[in-house]
């Protein structure tokens, strides 16, 4: 029988990590070891890792910067697939292209280089364009989804690169249709040509109001999806939970909405923590509060 581990080590050699603690590589910073975890930097190996992955009925998953999951502290028994080195940013002078693994601070950097504006609003966002995109990041009145022309996803179950226009592609508030079977390989990205010092002025402005609003520590954004026409940082507030703790995780003084790792925290403190917020809300509200983030892994 062929060894998985030697085939993974050969295939991908100075790509691979054994046992890697993903609380070296998530926000949150807590969580037990993936079995794998690898940095693909074409699609070509992208499409390698999962065609192995579906050979040996190992699970994989694809991971950007990490920072809306909250990784178990068991850890994952699987693949998780970097898109870290699947970095490239196109222009033609007429059109923009993301590969998913582009850190949007670097497509923002781009954008003040190049005179590129309509994209500011993302400023302040630590992840990367795949994550902004099936998530359909942005703020009130202003989403990633508004800026896209179209989007290229590896499909897995059929194994072919499939392009999408703008206007076929379900998006909704914090989601899309880009599920784990999805995997979005690029992005053109809709812009105006503008002035370097005007874009600089709006990000800047962007990311002040961001750091107004949102604590600061190790965290994974907002914990749960604002149920219309609410805030879920409001109802927590009013359920008397700002500051409530378990081990080294608390709720956050500032806003509510976020869940804080003092440094020492487990992902189980975190969980526990959603449960009881959850919990308090449906019993003084009768609200059922649905998380953003990604739980992976198993939870008790």
């Amino acid at each position: 029988m062929e060894n998985i581990d030697y085939i993974l080590k050969e295939s991908f050699k100075g790509k691979l990590i054994e046992n890697y603690p993903m609380k070296e590589y998530t926000s949150f910073k807590c969580g037990g070891n993936a079995r794998y975890l690898i940095y693909p930097e074409n699609i070509e190996e992208l499409k390698k890792i999962i065609k192995i992955s579906k050979k040996y009925n190992l699970e994989f998953l694809v991971l950007g910067k990490g920072t809306n999951v909250l990784v178990s502290d068991k850890g994952f028994n699987g693949i998780i697939i970097s898109t870290l080195k699947l970095n490239r940013i196109d222009f033609d002078g007429e059109n923009l292209k993301c590969e998913s693994g582009v850190k949007i601070s670097i497509l923002l950097k781009f954008c003040i280089e190049n005179n590129l504006e309509g994209l500011e609003f993302l400023a302040g966002i630590p992840g990367t364009i795949g994550g902004a995109v099936k998530n359909n990041a942005g703020l009130k009145n202003e989403w990633i989804s508004e800026k896209i022309d179209y989007v290229r996803f590896f499909d897995v179950n059929s194994s072919e690169i499939i392009k999408k226009e703008k206007k076929d592609i379900f998006f909704d508030y914090r989601k899309s249709e880009f599920n784990s079977s999805m995997i979005i390989l690029d992005v053109n990205l809709k812009f105006e040509k503008g002035q370097k010092e005007r874009i600089i002025l709006k990000i800047k402005k962007y990311i002040h109001e961001r750091k107004l609003k949102q604590p600061i520590g190790y965290s994974a954004g907002s914990i749960f999806k604002n149920p219309y026409p609410y805030y879920a940082g409001e109802l927590i507030e009013k359920c008397g939970l700002k500051g409530y703790s378990i081990g080294d995780c608390y709720i956050s003084e500032k806003h509510a909405n976020f869940i804080i790792n003092r440094g020492n925290g487990k992902a189980n403190d975190v969980y526990k923590l959603i449960k009881i917020i959850k919990e308090k809300v449906k019993e003084k509200f009768n609200i059922e509060l649905e998380t953003e983030i990604q739980l992976i892994g198993e939870f008790e």
